[in-house]
């Protein structure tokens, strides 16, 4: 309740004017809303729902370093996962790690306030409904507050756009005609009563009996499992991947011994745009994480990407407003900044991807073969990756005997 009636004093004393808004309260808007409010910057940080994380459909494991960059309490961590275990066709493939796993709901939430506690104004169950930029350095937001209908226009300097895959940015140039909605995902999240698995491990099922390019996944949290599937939305629909969900949960025979009779405490879904824009900034505009399509292509893992972005994005918007520079051209060094950290990887993961669901013409086993030589491939000699892509006729390809190669989900 003090959390409500201090979000709904903040509401009714909403300034005019700020240096920077953030729309958009996940991981991407809440740390790069707490860098700027640091470095002394009026901040405004808006978010539709009432509390950060709570339509979020996602895995949430990520890398422990990205965690420890931006959260101090331990308690936030549902698990330390040391092993990925990926289920192919053929045999499962090893990866260690080092990762947790937690819930989104909580852990974005804490982000949200460390943003609160740094100076930005924290606006929860306020939706922005349109923007215009008049000219660099001086743009305008209009906000709804949903429990109301009240409508206010606020202006900044710059706007900072992580408001997920439907990012109000998309609907205007440049960025509307940048989106590829062909290339995205669409993903369930349950949450099951209870840990099927060793609580240190995650267990991803890539099989042609779920999707030709798609997976399931097991990750465990302390007391319970996020459970889920996910798929490229072309030549499906939202009806087909939750029968899959549930074919994963209730018939599927690596899972459903040890999930079917468990209990559903939470039911989530999302779409993963897996393709990011060719173009991330415009005059007084940056875009972020999900709303920037800054999410791996090949294993869905979107979460790194944001933190990363998110100290990209208030390290340029910081040296724009110290210079006063807000026009396109300047801003353009934060495309370039994302490209130095994981941009030029991320784009050759997309021509990948490309590669991948096209070879979905020439059969269900083939988006598997094809990611297993690219992604998994130092794991098989040269013989084996030969053995993959012509499974089944030479039997069944064999793994190295290693076990120190560490995993990346980026």
């Amino acid at each position: 309740m003090a959390d409500s009636l201090h979000t709904m004093k903040e509401k009714l004393t909403l300034k005019d004017h700020y240096d920077v808004i953030v729309i958009g309260a996940g991981i991407a808007g809440s740390v790069s809303a707490k860098l700027l409010a640091q470095k002394g910057y009026s901040v405004l940080l808006l978010e539709k729902d009432m509390f950060s994380g709570k339509t979020t459909a996602c895995g949430g494991l990520f890398d422990r370093s990205y965690f420890d960059r931006h959260a101090s309490d331990p308690g936030l961590v549902e698990q330390q996962i040391r092993k990925n275990v990926f289920h192919l066709p053929w045999g499962d493939v090893i990866f260690s790690c080092e990762q947790v796993t937690v819930k989104r709901r909580v852990y974005d939430r804490y982000l949200a306030r460390q943003a609160q506690k740094a100076g930005a104004e924290l606006c929860n169950g306020l939706r922005a409904l349109d923007f215009t930029v008049h000219r660099p350095g001086e743009a305008s937001v209009v906000v709804r507050e949903i429990s109301s209908g009240r409508q206010k226009t606020v202006r900044g300097k710059l706007l900072l756009f992580a408001d997920g895959p439907h990012s109000l940015a998309h609907q205007k140039e440049p960025f509307a005609r940048l989106v590829q909605k062909k290339y995205w995902a669409y993903a369930y999240a349950y949450e099951v009563q209870g840990v099927p698995i060793p609580n240190d491990e995650v267990h991803i099922y890539f099989a042609p009996q779920l999707f030709p390019w798609g997976y399931g996944w097991v990750f465990p949290n302390k007391q319970e499992s996020n459970v889920g599937v996910g798929t490229i939305l072309a030549g499906t629909n939202l009806s087909t991947i939750k029968k899959k969900l549930f074919t994963f949960l209730r018939q599927f025979p690596p899972t459903a011994p040890m999930l079917a009779q468990r209990e559903i405490n939470d039911k989530k879904g999302g779409f993963i745009p897996m393709w990011m824009l060719k173009r991330l900034s415009a005059h007084s505009v940056l875009l972020l994480g999900d709303a920037a399509g800054m999410v791996s292509p090949l294993f869905g893992a979107g979460i790194d990407y944001a933190i990363d972005a998110a100290e990209a994005a208030a390290a340029v918007a910081e040296r724009a407003l110290r210079v006063t520079r807000f026009d396109a051209a300047f801003l353009n060094t934060y495309d370039a900044e994302i490209d130095r950290r994981f941009g030029k990887d991320l784009r050759k993961q997309m021509l990948l991807a490309r590669i991948i669901i096209f070879s979905r013409k020439f059969g269900r086993l083939w988006p598997v073969k094809i990611l297993a030589v690219i992604a998994f491939g130092v794991k098989y000699s040269r013989w084996n990756k030969m053995r993959i892509l012509l499974y089944p006729l030479l039997g069944r390809p064999e793994v190295l005997d290693k076990g120190s190669e560490k995993f990346d989900h980026k």
